[in-house]
């Protein structure tokens, strides 16, 4: 009996052993296999979607076991991935499969066809407008006073982690009216915040030296700087298409002086163009340049 016991506990820990084994060899193989599969899955995107910025993220790995008729553990030598290309406002998802045996790896078709992500200034609008009515009811001293978009756009997030980071932030342009008034204001969204939207007032550039003027240089700066990458074009031009100052809102009883401007800036050059919305800040005395999805309304 005792004898008996102990071949059972031995073939138990060859079990246990065989499948640690076979565990550990399947996440070698993924993790050794995986920049392949990425750089395979992002050089046909970046063909597909047109977008040499275009970055990678992988959704899931899994090793194929080989056939086991050999009376010996054979481990595995094949891995399949799937992988999330996207930028440029496209996106593709590719099945990538990688042979270790000739260290290579083969990207499949596209399981979602490429298009524009949803636009983060359609689902927003409604709040925007709220909140743009609640602000110019306040200071027109007019409860009926009605809202209007007059312009929206979504805000692409830069790309600069190595994985894909799908839009949070629109901005609208929002006119309010009544009571024999008007106003506007420039309303900036994030759907990733609790209070979501906050409105300011606009000063345009036409103003004696606005601030819109005296930050217009760093934005022309970051517009240069990105759109020169993304278009593989050292000589490309930026252009002013629009400059707005946010007027801050004064809510201590002390004038609060603006210190924020947006911008819609085109760079152009070597036979391409593209467009960006830039934020400033005079605080911070930085500038971000996100990349326009949607086009005036």
């Amino acid at each position: 009996m005792r004898h008996r016991l102990c071949v059972v506990s031995r073939l138990s820990a060859l079990v246990v052993c065989a499948l640690g084994c076979a565990c550990a060899a399947q996440k070698e193989l993924t993790e050794q296999m995986q920049p392949n599969a990425v750089k395979a899955a992002q050089e046909r995107g970046v063909s597909q979607l047109a977008c040499p910025a275009a970055t990678t993220q992988v959704l899931g790995e899994k090793a194929l076991e080989e056939p086991q008729g050999t009376g010996w553990y054979e481990p595995p030598r094949r891995a399949e991935y799937t992988i999330a290309v996207a930028g440029c406002g496209k996106s593709a998802t590719y099945s990538v499969a990688c042979d270790s045996r000739n260290k290579s790896c083969v990207a499949g078709n596209a399981e979602k066809s490429a298009g524009p992500p949803p636009d983060v200034d359609d689902k927003m609008a409604p709040v925007a407008l709220n909140t743009a009515q609640q602000h110019g009811s306040s200071e027109l001293a007019c409860p009926a006073a009605t809202a209007k978009v007059l312009r929206q756009e979504t805000v692409e997030e830069s790309q600069g982690t190595g994985w894909y980071e799908p839009a949070h932030r629109a901005v609208y342009s929002v006119s309010v009216s009544g009571c024999g008034k008007q106003t506007t204001y420039l309303v900036a969204c994030d759907d990733r915040q609790k209070n979501a939207c906050t409105a300011g007032g606009l000063q345009k550039t036409t103003a004696p030296r606005a601030l819109a003027d005296d930050l217009e240089p760093g934005a022309l700066k970051v517009a240069q700087e990105r759109g020169a990458s993304e278009l593989e074009c050292a000589a490309a031009i930026p252009k002013v298409v629009r400059g707005e100052t946010i007027q801050e809102p004064q809510g201590t009883g002390w004038y609060e002086p603006p210190y924020r401007a947006v911008y819609t800036i085109s760079v152009s050059g070597c036979g391409k163009s593209t467009s960006y919305l830039v934020a400033c800040d005079n605080k911070q005395k930085k500038c971000t340049a996100g990349h326009l999805q949607s086009a005036e309304r």
